[in-house]
């Protein structure tokens, strides 16, 4: 079953998911980041920027076909299509189609309101679906 995590007040989300990312991939996990292109391209940047031991391999979604299955880490504006993975960072409003071949969502929510009332209706949609949420606050660490 998919577990289901909820990282609130999250005040970069670019430098979080890189965060996020870097733990997921250490330990193991494909890892896919779902976000708009606008931010998609924020993540990139900041992977780039890392130092060379910090370094994380990813692609976009755009990448050819031995790339994105050699790519710890691929970044996608869709799910459309994506291989099996065992982690989604989801940085869209909507509910991700297809959360369910996941073994982990993690859902990266900002401090706005707008962001906030989207992240309360994907909430409602897992716990009705019967799924174990969790919650974490970002911004208490």
């Amino acid at each position: 079953m998919t577990t289901i995590t909820f990282h609130f007040n999250v005040s970069d989300p670019a430098d979080y998911v890189g965060r996020l990312s870097r733990k997921a991939v250490a330990a193991a996990a494909r890892t896919v980041v779902l976000a708009d292109p606008d931010m998609l391209e924020r993540i990139d940047h900041e992977l780039w920027l890392t130092t060379a031991t910090d370094f994380l391999p990813h692609c976009r979604e755009d990448a050819n076909q031995r790339v994105l299955m050699r790519s710890p880490l691929v970044l996608r504006s869709s799910l459309q299509g994506v291989s099996p993975a065992d982690v989604l960072i989801n940085l869209l409003d909507a509910l991700p189609d297809g959360f369910e071949a996941f073994d982990r969502v993690i859902e990266v929510v900002g401090m706005d309101e707008p962001q906030r009332n989207a992240a309360r209706q994907r909430w409602r949609h897992y716990t009705a679906a019967g799924l174990e949420l969790a919650r974490f606050d970002a911004q208490g660490r």
